[in-house]
């Protein structure tokens, strides 16, 4: 299949996040190419103020190095900035003179500093804080310089004060309204906030309309409307940011403030989109690190075929990132006629946390002082927890930092990449994690904003303590011992247990005999963990079923006739279709089973309860053989491997999709290949499964599923289901897992190393068996 073009403009945090995700939908869709206009590779721009205040440097804020964008393919010209698109002809046209066609094209050309329309904003020694250079520059200017100015009380203009009083520098902020950051807090928060960094040395000019700037062919001053002034010989533009839309402009793609999108971030011309700060989605332009990132998420499954819900309006989330000073926000921070509020304020501990609530639901959230608890009022933001939670979390005292123990390990701690507690639990524990550097490269968490940062050094810190327990909401064993799940496979991988009852009695069980929860749990890690133990048999029931295997849903008039001589022969009384499209027979008299199972002439399986990948369920559509092939090429392949819990698989087409995306595992065939689905849920409670990855053809797709199950194999706990394992790992931990060509290359040399031993398994003295 030839592959489309799809070209980028600009090389920021929103679009290289959507291309990220379109990598982990489809390596085979797309050539891409990128133009950015800095002479960079992507960088967290939401980290300059660190490096101005001298937390980070600028190696510390690359996200992704030349190396990662050769290493897909991806074509990057830096430097170079795209002025005109011509949608009719599908090209754009950038300043080196450059054209080029695309298939799809990415407008992710982000905002600027908005710099006031006064005299004098030309002259030197006046800066915007937006990109490296200008970092850089106001880095250089303080070494010669003593009294600097920042225009804007702002989430932005105060960490660039910070940041230049940090650098040696006399600082004065000058704000047009009569509190700093109004926008993220109320007049309560705000006052508290003004009186802390007036401790640390900064000045506050409020209420201060600015009309121009002194100076000769330099800056010296800046002049206000009520005829003061104020001398200062480096002066810092952070009053906002505008949208840049003039290349939308250029190709008569509509416009408002920002460009305007729909749910899929599409603009008003064919194959054209933008995300980020340039995009206007329902009159609002989002300007934080999560909303951005979700944008590009929808995006890219729309881009790769995926009929996703779409982008919806974000809760807005501020965190001030000032060392010593805790503030955040998210939500609703102004109260009005709809809202009612609980709050508490010590000021002398400078400590405020107040909630707002519109019909009884959380609506917004205000942290000054004490953030440590951030990530969960965020989640129960977004999912709109009621009064009564909210006021029990407010006013809950912790007093050795967050309780991670009554954290369920599908909370999430890194809001902008969607990484989990129990992602982080998992990558600590397999790759002996120790540091928050090592956590981020492996699990991007507090990667972008830098807001979780604290929080991931506290989990860390937790999980090194002797305080530190099995992780909340994983499934256990039983009553019967005190040993947690993980510890009783560190025993069996430890010591070589002959059965299950001398693996209870060595671990000091409290009942000696088991009971029907642990006994088979300690039987399925024995078979996992030592090639020479051998279940036996389960007892023999009055009657059996069998279930002829039909690859892929398919059988020949040949082994039909069979089945029917062999019913009619021996009787057998029930004969049914399974929901997996299998023919099962029922009530076979178990002295019958060797002579069914030899005149039969195919396999079959005659424990349905057993925890195997069963049969796969497939699309019966005329043009859709591909889905039985598919199926029955798995099915072979993973006969007779055991999983943690039953797994079921089914395959579609676009016309029957709908039993697909609500298996553990499921693929839809589309025109392009196939998009593969997981942790979808059926039953009363039934959920769709998330789109995992998209594939262009039949063997990549087989791939990817044997590796998806053989990580499920690997990691998951007994009888956790599916999506209970995604839940606990989070997808994009398993993603970034299945991505990664190594990993995955492991994952099916390790699925073929377990198959081998079912089919030739180990002959040697003294196997064990139970009972």
């Amino acid at each position: 299949m030839k592959k489309q073009r799809l070209v980028l403009a600009g090389n920021g945090m929103a679009g290289i996040r959507c291309i990220e995700e379109i990598l982990k939908l489809t390596r085979q869709m797309f050539e891409i190419v990128i133009f950015g206009s800095e002479p960079h590779p992507n960088y967290n721009r939401i980290l300059l103020s660190s490096v101005l205040q001298g937390e980070a440097s600028l190696d510390d804020i690359t996200l992704n190095s030349k190396d990662w964008y050769d290493k897909h393919g991806i074509t990057l010209y830096t430097g170079e900035t795209v002025v005109h698109i011509d949608t009719d002809q599908q090209r754009v046209s950038t300043d080196r003179k450059r054209t080029l066609f695309y298939d799809k094209l990415i407008v992710a050309t982000g905002s600027s500093p908005y710099i006031l329309p006064i005299p004098g904003a030309d002259k030197k020694g006046v800066y915007g804080f937006r990109t490296i250079e200008d970092c850089q520059a106001l880095m250089s200017m303080s070494e010669y310089n003593q009294k600097a100015a920042v225009i804007g009380a702002g989430l932005l203009g105060l960490e660039a004060a910070v940041g230049l009083q940090h650098l040696g520098m006399d600082v004065s902020v000058i704000h047009h309204a009569a509190g700093i950051m109004q926008k993220q807090l109320d007049q309560t928060a705000s006052r508290l906030l003004q009186t802390e960094l007036e401790r640390k040395g900064l000045t506050f000019l409020l209420e201060k309309d600015t009309v121009s700037i002194s100076g000769t062919s330099r800056a010296d001053g800046i002049c206000f409307k009520d005829g003061s002034s104020l001398k200062a010989d480096l002066i810092v533009m952070a009053a906002g940011v505008r949208p840049n839309i003039e290349l939308a402009v250029s190709g008569g793609i509509a416009v408002n403030r920002g460009i305007i999108v729909n749910d899929c971030m599409q603009t008003s011309e064919p194959n054209v989109y933008a995300i980020g700060e340039c995009a206007e989605h329902n009159g609002t332009i989002y300007g934080l690190v999560p909303p951005l990132y979700e944008q590009g998420k929808v995006l890219a499954r729309h881009i790769c075929g995926d009929l996703c819900e779409g982008y919806q309006a974000s809760a807005p989330s501020t965190a001030l990132k000032i060392a010593g000073i805790d503030v955040w926000s998210a939500g609703k921070v102004h109260e009005d006629e709809r809202t009612t509020s609980i709050n508490i304020c010590d000021e002398q501990a400078g400590i405020y946390k107040k909630a707002l609530f519109e019909d009884e639901k959380l609506a917004g959230v205000i942290l000054i002082g004490d953030t440590r608890d951030k990530q969960r009022f965020l989640d129960s933001l977004l999912k709109q927890r009621d009064i009564s939670i909210v006021k029990k979390q407010l006013f809950e005292l912790k007093e050795n930092g967050t309780l991670f123990d009554s954290m369920s390990s599908s909370e999430t701690i890194c809001q902008c990449n969607s990484v989990t507690k129990g992602a982080i639990e998992d990558t600590v524990h397999r790759k002996g994690l120790t540091t928050v550097e090592e956590v981020k490269y492996c699990t991007k968490a507090s990667g972008s904003c830098g807001g979780c940062k604290p929080l991931v050094e506290n989990l860390l810190r937790y999980m090194a303590s002797s305080e530190y327990a099995e992780p909340a909401g994983t499934p256990t064993f039983c009553g019967c011992t005190d040993v947690t799940e993980d510890g009783i496979i560190a025993e069996l991988q430890r010591r070589p247990f002959t059965d299950p009852a001398e693996v209870m009695s060595q671990l000091g069980w409290k009942t000696k005999d088991g009971c029907h929860k642990c006994v088979p749990a300690i039987q399925y890690y024995m078979e996992k963990l030592q090639p020479d133990f051998v279940q036996s048999e389960p007892e023999a029931e009055d009657t059996c079923i069998l279930i002829p295997q039909m690859y892929g849903g398919r059988a020949t008039a040949e082994q039909l006739r069979d089945i029917a001589n062999i019913i009619e022969a021996y009787s057998i009384p029930d004969v049914s279709i399974t929901h997996s499209q299998r023919l099962k027979l029922s009530g076979i008299k178990p002295a019958d089973l060797p002579n069914i199972r030899k005149h039969l002439k195919m396999p079959a399986r005659s424990n349905e309860h057993r925890r195997t990948l069963q049969s796969i369920k497939t699309c019966t559509c005329g043009q859709n053989r591909s889905s039985q092939q598919l199926a029955a090429q798995i099915e072979r392949q993973l006969e007779g491997l055991s999983m943690p819990a039953s797994i079921s698989v089914s395959l579609s087409c676009e016309t029957d999709c709908t039993d697909a995306a609500i298996q553990d595992v499921g693929a839809i065939r589309t025109h392009a290949g196939w998009d593969i689905y997981i942790g979808g849920v059926r039953g009363t409670h039934a959920r769709s499964g998330a789109l995992f990855f998209v594939t262009d053809n039949t063997d990549s797709t087989a791939g990817m599923i044997k590796g998806l199950i053989q990580y499920y194999r690997e990691t998951a706990h007994y009888l956790e289901a599916v999506h209970q394992w995604i839940d606990r790992l989070g997808i994009v931990h398993i993603r970034e897992v299945l991505l990664e060509e190594d990993l995955r290359t492991q994952l099916l040399e390790s699925l073929q190393t377990d198959l081998s031993m079912i089919q030739n398994p180990p002959i040697q003295a003294g196997a064990h068996k139970k009972g």
